[in-house]
């Protein structure tokens, strides 16, 4: 081996040298202790570093192909790579890793997407809301479901999350992704530096309200529609539920007899039961007698009677919102710009049905307790209140959503008119409310 001041002319001479004579010659650089340039007789040339690791045994570790890297960067990388070994690097070990890892993703192992899959097994399972979690996830950051966990970085998913359409759904997805990562962290499945992923924006608490010429143009469009989609919406205006509540709804919930559905799993992890109103249970009893009409699949031909849609047949356990193959709804974004497009409206979103019903009860007079109960908020009194007084108010919450819906059926008419309680009758709907309040102590 020839210790020389390696340039391009001493490289070329290398290179006839080992034609010539068919023998590899390797080049050691005076310029840079420990680079070298092997040199075949094919002419295929790379670069090399030669030193001792920390344990003092000698090694040799690969930099890259000439000309594809030149002397200078040859030099920067060897200087920079001998550093890294002293401190107790290995690179040829790391490489062998990387490798590893990324034969393991191809298989499904080790995976973004393998790392959910097992904290929603282990840990996700037991909380309410993971299902819906994942699905945020899955959109947020579905382009590296499918790259290794090992091989990500903190900026990748924060790129993703910053950039994302929907910045409330990107804040939610991150909140969400956090404690997966510090979870996978404490387990070595994921680098720790991930779990620093910042939301990309606080989201504004939002206070869209649906007036009443939007609901009056809403409401026809949600009673004739064919989609299963209209008739939830109409089932959250009617109830002021969530969303998610009346997607899991299902026929053994509901006591059409007693006018009541009972709901196990809340956002506050209280059973909520919801009276019913005429309209409400009403709309229940059609789909139940007949099924969620579906619109037919494919075009017909021309001169063709409508194909007849049997019936759906109802189990218990079956959904009450539900496709035709019986699964639960989803493209809420799709169907409800399509409604709102319909209906010539826009800018609302499935929770402000909810918030539009509160504000009509305040608007008729309703106390906030009765309002506060019937959102099944956690706290609808006092702190102190709340110690001794446990009451939902379930007759003035029946009394309360029956009123809302006859006003929702007068403004689809056009004759509504929201007119507030007169005082009496405030007292008379709310009076318990109100003692309950005074006599706390």
């Amino acid at each position: 081996m020839a210790t020389v001041q390696l340039t391009e002319t001493a490289i070329s001479k290398a290179i006839r040298d080992a034609a010539e004579a068919k023998i590899r010659i390797e080049l050691a650089d005076k310029g840079c202790p420990g680079l070298r340039l092997r040199v075949t007789p094919a002419g295929a040339k790379s670069w090399v570093l030669g030193c001792r690791d920390t344990e003092g045994r000698a090694r040799r570790f690969p930099l890259g192909e000439h000309p594809d890297m030149g002397i200078k960067e040859a030099r920067e990388e060897a200087r920079d790579k001998r550093q890294k070994i002293k401190a107790g690097a290995d690179p040829i070990a790391e490489n062998r890793r990387s490798r590893a890892i990324g034969r393991a993703a191809k298989a499904g192992e080790g995976t973004l997407n393998a790392l959910l899959d097992l904290y929603g097994a282990r840990v996700g399972a037991k909380l309410r809301s993971w299902d819906h979690s994942r699905l945020r996830i899955d959109r947020v950051f579905s382009a590296y479901l499918t790259r290794p966990v090992a091989h990500l970085s903190v900026i990748d998913l924060q790129i993703s999350a910053d950039s994302y359409r929907a910045p409330a759904s990107a804040a939610f997805a991150v909140r969400t992704l956090r404690p997966v990562l510090r979870w996978a962290a404490q387990r070595n499945l994921a680098p720790a530096a991930l779990a620093e992923l910042r939301a990309p924006a606080s989201p504004r608490r939002r206070k869209r309200v649906l007036t009443r010429d939007e609901l009056a143009a809403l409401l026809p469009k949600l009673r004739a529609s064919l989609r299963p989609h209209a008739a939830a919406l109409r089932f959250m205006l009617l109830t002021l539920a969530r969303r998610e509540e009346v997607c899991r709804a299902r026929w053994a919930d509901v006591d059409l007899a007693a006018r009541t559905w009972a709901i196990g799993t809340t956002k506050n992890g209280e059973p909520h039961t919801v009276p019913l109103s005429d309209q409400a249970a009403e709309l229940l009893r059609t789909i139940h007698a007949a099924g969620i009409p579906q619109k037919p699949k494919g075009r017909r031909k021309r001169g063709e009677a409508p194909a007849a849609l049997p019936p759906l047949s109802f189990k218990p356990g079956d959904l009450i919102f539900r496709t035709d193959r019986g699964t639960a709804i989803g493209n809420w974004d799709r169907e409800t710009k399509a409604l709102q497009d319909a209906s010539e409206t826009g800018g609302w979103h499935r929770h402000d049905l909810r918030r539009t019903g509160a504000t009509m009860l305040g608007e008729m007079g309703e106390l906030p307790d009765i309002i506060e109960a019937a959102l099944n908020h956690t706290a609808i009194h006092s702190p102190l209140a709340a110690t001794y007084n446990r009451s939902r108010y379930r007759p003035q919450v029946a009394a309360a959503l029956q009123r809302l819906a006859d006003a929702l059926d007068g403004i689809e008419r056009g004759s509504a008119v929201i007119v507030p309680l007169r005082r009496g009758e405030a007292a008379e709907a709310g009076g318990q409310a109100a003692a309950d309040k005074v006599s706390a102590n």
